[in-house]
């Protein structure tokens, strides 16, 4: 997991290329960037669902860009094994293993929990309170889910990370925000006024161009961010600005669970019904 160090703030580092032809892979993620900007500026006045479906298909073509092609991008209700049904994930990013329970095409279905690596809420502006509050339970509609292990599954990480992962990961994104110290300090009342507790609360908010709100829950947590010689833990502020996507990038890669799985998810749903019902055996 990514260190840093010193102030809660990311300084901008000059780059410097020896060619006017060579591009470095900051430059390149700052153009993508660029684009990301301009498409959100751009779209035209619509319905409200066909603007909603814009901004998030602009943030699922970014990630489809740099997440291994082995995982999927959705939009729909996730369940889980308890029966419990999310409310409408943006963007989900399923797992390898996840069954084709959703149409390839429109990207839209029902998913299964375990089969669900990250998903990720998009707002437009969560500068307005309604919209962060919105933004807020609809990750909590997800995080009340379950992920269970299958049978015979191999996990990669310690024995904190796969308890911390027996809720979906879920990342807030928005487009505009306030500066990230009155975000930090809007989200805190947020959630107090609405009482969510932790494990029902995200894991990161991706305030474009500006930075990102970190929640790390926990001292085992791999992420460190250090300031005036202090770990921080909580929830944290780091300003980015043009770096912010580069980093949300970042944190992902390093966040989304590898796993693998023997036996079908579906197993999971399945066996309960072998255990609720009486059959005549002849």
């Amino acid at each position: 997991m990514p260190r840093f160090c010193g102030k809660v703030i990311a300084e901008r580092r000059e780059l410097v290329s020896t060619r006017r032809e060579e591009m470095s892979f900051e430059q390149h993620i700052e153009l993508e960037a660029k684009r990301v900007r301009e498409n959100f500026v751009s779209i035209s006045s619509k319905s409200p669902s066909e603007i909603a479906d814009r901004r998030e298909e602009i943030v699922r073509a970014f990630l489809e860009k740099y997440l291994p092609p082995l995982f999927s991008l959705g939009k729909g209700e996730i369940i889980d094994s308890n029966g419990i049904m999310s409310g409408q994930a943006d963007i989900v990013i399923l797992s390898p293993y996840h069954p084709l329970t959703f149409d390839k095409e429109r990207k839209r279905g029902l998913f299964f929990s375990e089969g669900v690596a990250y998903s990720i809420v998009v707002e437009a502006d969560i500068s307005k309170r309604a919209r962060l509050e919105s933004g807020m339970r609809q990750i909590q509609s997800i995080k009340k889910l379950e992920r269970k292990p299958t049978f015979g599954e191999q996990r990669f990480g310690s024995d904190y990370d796969w308890r911390r992962l027996k809720r979906i990961p879920c990342v807030l994104f928005a487009f505009r925000s306030p500066k990230i110290p009155t975000l930090k300090k809007n989200i805190v009342q947020t959630i107090n006024r609405l009482q969510i507790p932790p494990e029902e609360t995200f894991d990161a908010v991706i305030a474009f161009d500006r930075g990102i709100i970190y929640y790390i829950k926990d001292p085992k947590d791999k992420l460190m961010i250090h300031a005036q010689g202090q770990r921080k833990t909580g929830i944290v502020g780091c300003i980015f600005e043009k770096e912010t996507m580069l980093n949300f990038l970042l944190y992902l890669s390093y966040t989304i669970p590898w796993e693998i799985k023997v036996s079908p998810i579906s197993l999971v749903y399945l066996e309960k019904f072998t255990k609720m019902r009486t059959v005549k055996v002849i």
